[in-house]
């Protein structure tokens, strides 16, 4: 072979090894490590909010079971939160397996993915259940440690899916008290400590049912929180609150007699309960809403 034959060969033979380099980056990102393969990489596979009947997030402190019925999410067999689910879906629908960090299961205590102390996310689809341990928090930002039930190997999961498996029970639940067209409101009848009065609206004004004038900023503070009203939690039946006697009622009635709203709260000083009408839940409600949505009737009269 000529020495310039040889030459020819040996710069061939350096392209292919440098290809070679190249194409090994690309398949692992850059990072060296394998990339997802096998079961794990699919398992979010067509993952969304109307392909899944049913998610179940599970830790040490319970468990959340999300179930899609008659086109709206329960959780836990209660109504849940709209906006809770949304941001969840939110999340759901872009997380992604990224590469494989460990084989060796000497290394799952230190990720948080043991059996005993990794989470669980379980997504139904088409009536099949997928199921990932959700271990600790990963190198990056909004990253976790994840693998199947009963494989060794650890991947990361890019998304910050463990702030909603941590989130509790009370998060998820629907704590909607009214939500109303608050321009279709003509009556409003106030009851707070034994002592009741009506507001009507005359034009643009509000008045009392006797024709006092009614200091309209604290009418309207009463509406505003009216238009979207959400409880501040949810009172179990040992909690103390739960206890009190009625102390206070609002009705809000449109021009046909229609009631909009109607709540009703419990007696005694700082947050209170609340209950509305046709939801069996008792919630809590802040002590600083309950000066705007029953407002004491010396504070509705006019400044003299």
């Amino acid at each position: 072979m000529s020495e310039q034959a040889l030459k020819r060969l040996v710069g061939a033979l350096v392209i292919l090894v440098a290809l070679w380099g190249i194409t090994s980056l690309i398949s692992s990102d850059g990072s060296g490590s394998r990339a997802a393969s096998g079961e794990i990489s699919g398992v979010l596979d067509g993952v969304s909010e109307t392909s899944v009947e049913r998610v179940r997030m599970t830790t040490l402190a319970g468990s959340i079971d999300l179930a899609r019925t008659d086109g709206a999410w329960r959780v836990n067999d209660f109504p849940a939160d709209s906006g809770v689910v949304t941001g969840f879906w939110r999340v759901a629908t872009g997380l992604a397996i990224g590469d494989l960090i460990a084989a060796n299961p000497d290394n799952h205590e230190r990720m948080g993915i043991t059996d005993g102390a990794a989470w669980t996310l379980e997504f139904t689809v088409g009536g099949e259940t997928r199921t990932i341990l959700v271990g600790g928090q990963g190198p990056g930002f909004a990253t976790s440690y994840v693998r199947l039930p009963g494989s060794d190997d650890v991947y990361l999961l890019e998304g910050d899916v463990r702030a909603h498996i941590r989130r509790p029970l009370d998060q998820w639940r629907n704590k909607l008290l009214a939500s109303i067209d608050t321009a279709a409101v003509v009556r409003l009848e106030v009851e707070r400590g034994g002592d009741a009065y009506v507001l009507l609206r005359a034009a643009e004004a509000w008045t009392f049912e006797s024709g006092e004038a009614a200091r309209a900023v604290t009418v309207q503070n009463l509406l505003t929180d009216l238009r979207h009203l959400e409880a501040s939690g949810i009172l179990a039946e040992t909690d103390s609150l739960a206890a009190a006697a009625e102390g206070g009622s609002l009705l809000a009635y449109d021009g046909g007699g229609a009631v909009l709203a109607e709540l009703h709260v419990g007696a005694g000083e700082g947050d209170r309960w609340v209950r509305a009408a046709g939801d069996d839940t008792v919630y809590r409600l802040a002590s600083f809403r309950m000066d705007r949505l029953f407002p004491r009737r010396e504070t509705v009269l006019p400044e003299q």
